[in-house]
């Protein structure tokens, strides 16, 4: 748990120079519900921050944590497309898929 918070402080202080989107302000309720969204796809470049990575897209100013280090790991550097599901609470995409893109 500790080490999640340590790592929650870091991405925070990483990213705090990109803009706060609308949910940022949103109430509980409307953060549950949207934790519940479906499958979208994302795109962006991997990059490695200690033991995790993060999707990162420029074009958006967005940044998201990938749970799945290990499919992650393989595209390190790469423009990627990912499919899975936002944990908007934890700023988190659970990957479906990862793919490399031209």
């Amino acid at each position: 748990m500790n080490k999640a918070l340590l790592y929650a402080a870091g991405a925070l202080l990483m990213f705090a120079a990109t803009p706060r989107n609308a949910l940022a302000t949103a109430a509980p309720a409307a953060l549950r519900q949207q934790t519940e969204q479906k499958t979208k796809m994302f795109s962006g470049t991997v990059v490695k921050s200690g033991d995790h990575f993060i999707l990162s897209d420029a074009a958006n100013k967005l940044s998201y944590v990938l749970d799945d280090a290990q499919k992650a790991s393989q595209y390190e550097g790469k423009k990627v497309k990912v499919t899975g599901t936002v944990d908007v609470a934890g700023n988190t995409i659970h990957v479906q898929t990862i793919e490399e893109i031209a």
